[in-house]
């Protein structure tokens, strides 16, 4: 393996990673402190941390905002000597010699082994207002924006687990949780179902679906709609959210990949997927029931380590 890195168009890539996320920023670290050869391409910086406001459960910050821990991640990246590239990866073709061919843009990249560090989008209503208070009431998160919420009124919308547990959570720390589902019937946990209906400070709005999110510089209300019955609420709150499910996109994974029941990438223990070469990492992978920045970035420094330790084997056998 090289010491340093040469430009894009120089040589095969000891790993390439595909995403900038905690994952993906956390394998180049570790791959470039093994003295990889290594190339980040990702689409967006911080990749779900975007969409957080501050962060108050990874270590070494008691607060942070999410776009200054992004760029603390992004400086310590590129201080071990990894190019980040902005872009997608478009296509994945395996060759014959193990090795890899990925298209982003109008470029061609080779790589000995790769790191897919996707993550998953939050789904969004797509509702009024929705985009332009992100960060400012509305959440996609409980876990990580909950405490932000203390003693506030808050909406969540959602009828599953992911749903059902952001309400209970936020019922011990906001003075009042509405929990909007468009369906009568939670498609969830029965002892979870349960104890959201015990609380008595949260309001159950079913049958419904939030119509527009409302405010100047921070969420003041929300309209919501009857969809069986027909007529609008009006509900004034200080936040929502939402909690309708995630999706990644594994199209260009496809055909190296299997995936559990629940769509998640199947890897090993060191994070690496059934295709010999490539790894996964993050809260696309099953290596975690639990979603959050610091279990992305362990897997990321999990597959890293792993990437390496194949191609030395690897080299050993050749």
């Amino acid at each position: 393996m090289e010491k340093k890195n040469d430009k894009i168009s120089n040589g095969v890539y000891d790993t390439i990673i595909i995403g900038a996320g905690p994952a993906g920023m956390t394998a180049a670290i570790y791959a470039a402190r093994r003295e990889m050869k290594t190339l980040v391409i990702g689409k967006e910086l911080g990749g779900q941390m975007a969409w957080a406001s501050a962060i108050e459960n990874y270590p070494g910050f008691l607060s942070i905002e999410s776009f200054d821990l992004i760029t603390k991640m992004q400086a310590q990246v590129k201080g071990v000597g990894v190019e980040i590239v902005t872009g997608e990866v478009s296509s994945i073709a395996e060759r014959k010699d193990k090795t890899f061919l990925l298209k982003a843009g109008n470029k061609e990249y080779e790589a000995k082994t790769i790191i897919a560090c996707l993550g998953m989008a939050p789904r969004k209503l797509g509702v009024p207002g929705e985009k332009e208070l992100n960060g400012k009431g509305v959440s996609y998160c409980a876990n990580c924006d909950g405490p932000f919420f203390k003693g506030k009124i808050v909406a969540v919308v959602g009828g599953g687990n992911a749903a059902l547990d952001a309400a209970e959570i936020l019922s011990k720390i906001a003075s009042k949780v509405y929990l909007v589902h468009r369906h009568q019937e939670f498609k969830g946990f029965e002892y979870l179902i349960d104890e959201v209906k015990k609380r008595e400070n949260i309001e159950l709005v079913l049958d419904s679906k939030i119509k527009e999110i409302i405010g100047e510089n921070k969420v003041e209300k929300i309209i919501v709609e009857n969809i069986k019955a027909g007529g609008e609420r009006e509900i004034t709150l200080d936040g929502v959210l939402v909690e309708i499910g995630r999706a990644a996109n594994t199209e260009i994974l496809e055909d190296f990949i299997d995936l559990d029941p629940e769509s998640f990438i199947i890897v090993d223990k060191n994070q690496m997927t059934r295709t010999e070469g490539l790894f996964a990492a993050g809260d696309f992978t099953n290596g975690s029931d639990f979603k959050q920045i610091i279990i992305a970035a362990a897997q990321g420094a999990v597959a890293a380590l792993g990437a390496y330790q194949y191609l030395q084997m690897k080299e050993e056998k050749e």
